[in-house]
């Protein structure tokens, strides 16, 4: 923890108690943890959230305060910390784990960005992936995100495979989700859906997080999350200067297609008895329970954006047709793959993500989870899911007292060495988390926000220089395709077209660069300066605002957002051009 973040927690706790001698001593203390930052303190269990809130607001609003600024620094290492979403939990295998118990997918989203080298050369100017640290991990809360993922030290290689005490490194920004463990989602799962473990009171879990959003605790635990995770990356040294640091935090999805009658009549209950339904109410709650907790996260991040606290939005429309109970479940399993979230009954040890996967055949049949939890608390004992009764539940046979609380199975669970057994019951960690092909689309609006929210790096000349300083006789072709001849590297000439749609977006009357914007619902008759004028690099277009139908004319330069390829063709956001004969790319 760094010593901002340390006085903090040592002021709030002193400010609570009182005790005026405490405060001081800490500030007495400032320059020896300066010189020497102490490994981040344990948050006491009676840590007050909302006293922490009120001590950040206070700061963010000091006249010190140095403000987040945008960024215009090439993005050299970054850092993906938080809970299971991010650690990309079940993606997409049981031989996909990395890093023992922090149960790290290799397709989670931040893993997929790395190897993203088109869109990196859009934002940096080459194709060099930057470094990356990945201390998610499955199960966290924003107490342990503080206390166990924040560590300083110089970024190490091969670090995503370390399960704990990874080095921050210095990274430029930080891409994460949190808050879904601090509103208890398996307790909710286990409660209202499983029934596996220990169940306890459906309906009693669900207002208690209903609670918790309401009194607004649990924005005050992801505002701490996040403030913390802001100031470890300002401090860390990678962003230059320290106030462009940036946070993007992404929201949950929604799980279920609410409206569908079908699911009224399947359960996914582990045992034989008291089998309860996926019922409209249950989905629509459960629904709004998860848009509740987006709307905290909007809250948080708000609060934060003087940090640089940026929230990633709109991947809950992308999921459409692609959740439980859609019009095509007719059966409870629900293992097909076009839904993007994992289902208990879903094999653990393919690649394949379901019936209709068009890359892995899956093999038929369904995995039964009530009998690999019953294989994995009673190994080797030969414990049947009919054995199981109301009367007599597994959690009450002899040498379950191993795991007193669906929470310590959990631990137990996350503790299994994928290569050293196949019985941890794996569907109960992965399920309700997405696929690895969903989270490419959470990499893309990772990619699209950055986009957004920094300003672009100059081409370098390794990945083709900027457009005008390789190409020649250039100009705009039905309003929206830019033709021009541009040199490869072997100095051919090569003619392409460019679809700007790819590239543009029209806002408050400027156009501006944005992965498919679409610029020309707005804008219409395009063209650049004529000839005899000196300035012929920028592109100008007639646009009205929906609601200012004034005319306004916008400019872009075309050096702002293409680059030219070693083969001569044009690149923006990963879209390349085509040959010039044809119409479209």
């Amino acid at each position: 923890m760094s010593a901002r973040n340390f006085c903090l927690l040592g002021l709030i706790t002193a400010g609570l108690s009182q005790n005026v001698e405490v405060a001081a001593g800490v500030a007495a203390g400032i320059t020896a943890i300066i010189s020497n930052p102490p490994e981040p303190p344990p948050i006491p269990n009676d840590f007050d959230f909302g006293a922490a809130a009120k001590s950040i607001s206070a700061e963010l609003s000091s006249p010190s305060f140095v403000a987040y600024a945008k960024p215009k620094q090439k993005v050299e290492e970054f850092i993906a910390p938080g809970d299971s979403y991010t650690a990309g939990t079940g993606c997409n295998g049981n031989d996909e784990k990395m890093a023992g118990d922090a149960v790290r997918g290799k397709r989670a989203y931040p893993m997929q960005m790395v190897n993203e080298v088109d869109k990196w050369e859009f934002l940096n100017g080459d194709r060099t992936p930057p470094r990356f640290s990945f201390p998610a991990y499955t199960g966290d809360t924003t107490v342990e995100l503080v206390s166990q993922q924040l560590k300083r030290g110089a970024y190490k290689d091969g670090n995503q495979n370390l399960p704990r005490n990874q080095p921050f490194g210095k990274p430029q920004l930080a891409v994460m989700t949190i808050g879904g463990n601090d509103a208890k989602l398996s307790d909710i799962l286990n409660n209202c859906v499983y029934r596996a473990w220990f169940p306890g009171d459906c309906q009693k879990t669900l207002a208690d997080l209903e609670k918790d959003i309401d009194d607004g605790s649990l924005r005050n635990k992801i505002n701490y999350g996040l403030y913390q995770v802001a100031h470890a990356g300002r401090e860390s040294g990678g962003a230059n200067p320290r106030a462009n640091f940036q946070v993007y935090v992404l929201d949950y999805i929604t799980f279920f297609n609410e409206v569908t009658t079908p699911c009224n009549d399947f359960s996914w209950n582990y045992w034989y008895w008291n089998t309860p339904k996926l019922t409209t109410d249950l989905r629509k709650r459960f629904n709004k329970l998860t848009r509740g907790v987006n709307a905290e996260l909007k809250k948080a991040a708000e609060d934060l954006k003087a940090l640089g606290v940026i929230l990633v939005e709109g991947l809950d429309d992308l999921y459409n047709n692609h959740r439980y109970c859609e019009d095509r479940h007719t059966s409870y399993p629900m293992t097909d793959y076009d839904t993007w979230f994992w289902s208990p009954y879903s094999h653990i040890n393919t690649d394949s993500e379901g019936p209709g996967d068009p890359v892995i055949a899956y093999a038929g049949g369904d995995e039964n989870p009530g009998q690999q939890l019953l294989d994995f608390v009673f190994p080797g004992q030969g414990k049947k899911v009919n054995m199981a009764s109301e009367a007599s539940p597994p959690w009450t046979w002899p040498g379950a007292e191993m795991y007193p609380s669906f929470q310590a199975l959990l631990t137990a669970m996350h503790k299994q060495d994928a290569h050293a057994t196949a019985s941890a019951p794996f569907p109960l960690l992965r399920s309700f988390h997405p696929k690895g092909t969903a989270y490419s689309k959470h990499k893309d609006a990772v990619f699209t926000a950055i986009a957004n929210n920094r300003d672009y790096v100059e081409s370098s000349a390794s990945s083709g220089g900027k457009y005008t300083e390789r190409c020649r006789d250039w100009d705009i072709k039905d309003n929206h395709l830019l033709v021009g001849t541009c040199k490869d590297k072997s100095g051919n000439d090569v003619r392409s077209q460019a679809a700007l749609e790819k590239c543009l977006y029209y806002e408050n009357g400027g156009l501006n660069p944005k992965d498919n914007g679409q610029y020309t619902q707005f804008c219409d008759y395009c063209f650049f300066n004529d000839p005899e004028y000196s300035d012929r690099h920028s592109l100008w277009c007639d646009c009205e605002d929906p609601e200012d139908r004034r005319p306004k004319n916008p400019e872009v330069k075309l050096d702002d957002f293409l680059t030219v390829l070693d083969n001569g063709f044009v690149r923006c956001f990963g879209h390349d051009s085509t040959p010039a004969r044809r119409k479209r790319w």
